[in-house]
């Protein structure tokens, strides 16, 4: 019997390489779904590689409203996804991998997300890890017997498998916004573009990049909703996990160089929810040091720039505007717009090369960092210039951790095992504590602005705006 011809309410859009035992149990969970099929459509996009399985696969979505698109060679996940929502005929995109294996009422909850006046413009759903013990479970239907929490269960974007009730992380949601359960409008995915296709063939990142423009571009606030209950299964299948994991880092590096600010340095090293939890932290240390008009870089470059050995400085802080600094310096001053010179950066995992500056000089925003984000500033630090000085004058705010002569000379035994170091006493500034490389970083003939700039500056990294929600 064929499908009524009235209009879609969702589109879901699913690649396929080379999976067709995953995509057959997947299209046999949507042919169980409590939404009618004729108010949905399926757009499968296979993603060149051999068809073998196929036929079998496709079999199984019988009833739905289901096409098929062929791509004669691989393109990659973003190409392959970008094709479908180009064929969606929905207001509303439901983007599900082949291995992402559907509980009955999923996507009923998702239209019902968007459908609901004031809801966020993006809702994640829960995918559940699983092992062997519960693929009789998936293979039997039966959503009901799947684990929910380790060693068979639980997402592995939370800690714990489930997320803080709090709700706060939604504020950089899209940090963990994966593509293999969630939804956004058709026009809300047209209007950023799409997925980068630049990733190409390379494994992972294209769905956190793609909802970081997404968050960019909506109005101010809270842009991700969180379903617990709008679940899939991410069901076994073959994967080069150090492959994989190699790939996924190179596309955050890549990604850290188009959009210089601290989220995307944070993601090269701390992935998931632990990055929400970071970069929310020092976004709110970030607004309270700007709000206080602390950690003031004028002070220190009238006493201290004379005293560096070149002239190819970095310098953390606020104030770069009245700081006498001449328009070249680098900086990474907060109150500041992003541009050619100045970055939101913490500096723990720069985009810049090793050797490429002569000094790195913190007023007082080191006393901000955690201690293993302080221990990845010096060394990072230490690599760019072999030369930084933090700087510790009487100012505090709530935030800073202590700056008087015991606590410094402490910091200075504590790294004296990695560089040398020197606690100073600066007349009309406070102490500077300089570490010294033990061996020199190695040299860089071109200055760092040239090295950083991007030639055209994604709207993500418009002057004047902040890069995460408050």
């Amino acid at each position: 019997m064929s499908l009524p011809t009235i209009p879609a309410g969702l589109s879901v859009v699913m690649p396929t390489y080379q999976d067709p035992q995953c995509l057959a149990l997947t299209l046999r969970a949507l042919t169980r779904q409590t939404l009618p099929p004729e108010r949905f459509e399926v757009i499968v996009v296979r993603d060149g590689g051999s068809s073998d399985g196929y036929a079998e696969a496709l079999a199984e979505g019988a009833g739905l409203r289901l096409r098929v698109l062929e791509l004669a060679q691989r393109k990659g996940r973003s190409v392959a996804r970008n094709e479908g929502a180009r064929r969606a005929s929905a207001p509303l995109l439901v983007f599900l991998d082949a291995d992402s294996w559907a509980v009955p009422d999923l996507l009923e909850r998702h239209l019902a997300w968007h459908s609901t006046p004031g809801n966020a413009a993006v809702l994640i759903g829960r995918r559940d890890e699983i092992g062997l013990a519960d693929l009789p479970a998936v293979l039997a239907g039966e959503s009901h017997a799947i684990a929910r929490a380790f060693p068979h269960g639980g997402d592995l974007r939370f800690g714990t498998g489930l997320p803080d009730d709090g709700g706060e992380w939604l504020r950089a949601g899209w940090v963990i916004a994966y593509t293999h359960n969630i939804s956004l409008s058709s026009a809300h995915f047209a209007q950023v573009g799409g997925y980068r296709e630049a990733f190409g063939l390379s494994y992972g990142v294209e769905d956190v990049e793609l909802f970081y423009r997404v968050d960019r571009s909506l109005p101010d606030g809270v842009n991700f909703g969180y379903d617990d209950d709008a679940r899939v299964v991410h069901l076994p299948h073959h994967k080069n996990i150090t492959r994989n994991w190699m790939e996924m880092k190179a596309n955050f590096q890549q990604a850290a160089r188009l959009y210089p600010c601290l989220e995307w340095e944070f993601l090269t090293a701390v992935m998931g929810y632990e990055a929400i939890r970071r970069i929310l932290h020092y976004r709110a240390l970030i607004d309270e040091c700007v709000e206080r008009s602390a950690c003031a870089i004028g002070p220190a470059a009238a006493r201290l720039a004379g005293q560096l050995r070149g002239h190819r400085t970095l310098w953390i802080g606020t104030g770069r505007a009245e700081s006498g600094l001449p328009a070249s310096a680098l900086t990474f001053d907060y109150a500041a717009p992003i541009g050619r010179t100045n970055f939101h950066l913490l500096g723990v995992a720069p985009p810049m090369p090793p050797g490429s500056l002569d000094a790195v000089i913190s007023v007082d925003f080191w006393r901000y960092l955690l201690w293993p984000e302080l221990c990845q500033f010096i060394s990072a630090s230490l690599l760019l210039a072999g030369e930084v000085h933090l700087v510790a004058t009487a100012d505090s705010t709530p935030g800073m951790c202590a700056a008087d002569p015991q606590t410094l000379d402490y910091l200075r035994q504590a790294q004296a095992a990695a560089c040398t170091a020197e606690l100073r006493a600066v007349e009309g500034l406070g102490h500077v504590l300089t570490l010294r490389a033990l061996q020199p970083a190695a040299g860089a003939t071109r200055r760092v602005p040239a090295r950083t700039a991007v030639k055209a500056r994604p709207p993500a990294l418009a002057p004047g705006r902040s890069t995460t929600r408050g």
